[in-house]
């Protein structure tokens, strides 16, 4: 009896290791995220022939919905759309003392302040634990009107491209937290190329993005949308052009509540196109502020209480106008997920099978105002169904001794 046992286990592992890499890669394409880890844990064999997979971009596992990275001084997690809850995945050393500044494609960008006065960075793959270091350091200017020890960091960093992708040149701009300056590099140059914003005419950056090549700029000061193309920047710093006028929100305001309007580059890689969104709040009128684009600017840095989001906007660039114009639209099958470090839109067709998230129309968001006197309620994580203008939010879980993380989305990937 004891023999037919272990004769039963012994034909079972043959059936699993003796099955043809073909055969396990057909597998693996109908296979999520989750059960496509599961499976390397198996065997010895298992592990080795996904890894082979993974490292040869043979097939990938299903398309993964978004989730939101939460990061602050003592812990790292993820929190899933699906469950509503958060996961503790294991904080890889590297994130231990570093800060995320974007992502892109399943990739954090993470930076790392280690050497005084320079900024240095990695992708980081945070399933595989997989690290493509930044060989250049960027050299941060000074600005005394930029935090306490007057040196600028760096707000935020976009990618054109994941960094390992087949045949094309990963380009990445980084936006400095003085708002006149902008760093450019193209992955394993020797070094960054910074853009200043022109003093003259006052203008300032709020925020970038990336299409292809093309990069885009919001100049706030003058209201306007600046384009260059990123292949100049091999021959020098390129040169932008005004492409349109960013249209204003104007909001009221009264003695008590104040409204204020964020304001969102966001991108749909898969068909190329660009979009503003707006984020609305009301708050209360106390808050602090601090300078920054050599004083022509003024910041809000904290809230007295934690505001409250009113509603969203959206708006395409439409390129087949003459001239290009802004587009008021609704998503329809498409679904945008907000946060101050990236910003995104995607078709129900590159999202997984959940039914929420394939209903469309829908604004996902993560952000985060500071409240010094009540911090935990300005972390802000839901749902605004632009269909119906209504409000749908997640708690999130965790121990209040933590600082209060700041967010931002990313599809997990194995590439």
């Amino acid at each position: 009896m004891i023999g037919s046992v272990k004769k039963y286990e012994m034909d079972e592992n043959d059936i699993l290791t003796n099955q043809p890499v073909d055969v396990l890669e057909v597998i693996l394409k109908r296979l999520p995220l989750k059960d496509y880890l599961v499976l390397r844990t198996i065997c010895h064999y298992c592990r080795k022939t996904i890894s082979n997979v993974i490292e040869n971009k043979q097939c990938c596992h299903l398309p993964e919905q978004p989730q939101v990275f939460l990061q602050s001084n003592n812990s790292r997690f993820f929190f899933s759309l699906s469950t509503k809850s958060v996961h503790h995945l294991g904080t890889p050393p590297l994130l231990r003392t570093n800060r995320c500044v974007g992502s892109v494609e399943g990739w954090l960008i993470v930076n790392d302040y280690s050497e005084k006065g320079f900024a240095k960075f990695f992708f980081l793959n945070p399933v595989t634990k997989v690290r493509i270091l930044i060989p250049s350091k960027l050299s941060l200017p000074s600005n005394s009107n930029v935090g306490s020890n007057g040196i600028t960091c760096v707000r935020k960093v976009v990618a054109s491209s994941k960094p390992n992708c087949d045949k094309s040149d990963c380009y990445l701009v980084g936006l400095l937290s003085d708002f006149c300056h902008i760093a450019i590099y193209k992955l394993f140059d020797k070094s960054w190329n910074i853009v200043e914003s022109d003093k003259d005419s006052g203008s300032y950056f709020k925020d970038v993005e990336i299409i292809g090549t093309k990069l885009y700029v919001n100049d706030s000061c003058s209201n306007s949308l600046l384009v260059c193309d990123l292949k100049d920047a091999t021959n020098g710093l390129p040169k932008a052009e005004v492409l349109v006028k960013i249209p204003e929100i104007r909001l009221s305001d009264s003695s008590i509540i104040s409204t204020h309007a964020y304001c969102f580059l966001a991108k749909n890689e898969a068909l190329r196109e660009l979009y503003i969104i707006y984020l609305s709040i009301f708050a209360k009128p106390e808050y602090d502020t601090q300078h920054a684009a050599a004083d022509r600017l003024r910041i809000i840095t904290s809230y007295a209480d934690p505001p409250k989001i009113t509603g969203f906007k959206v708006l395409k660039l439409d390129t087949s106008k003459d001239p290009i114009e802004w587009q008021n639209v609704k998503l329809e099958d498409r679904v945008a997920f907000v946060s101050g470090w990236n910003t995104m839109v995607m078709s129900r067709d590159q999202l997984s099978c959940n039914e929420e998230l394939t209903r469309g129309n829908r604004i996902y968001f993560a952000v985060h105002f500071r409240c010094p006197t009540d911090p935990w309620p300005g972390l802000q994580l839901g749902m605004f169904d632009l269909t119906d203008s209504s409000f749908n939010y997640f708690p999130v879980e965790t121990s209040k001794d933590d600082d209060v993380p700041y967010p931002l989305w990313i599809v997990p990937s194995v590439w």
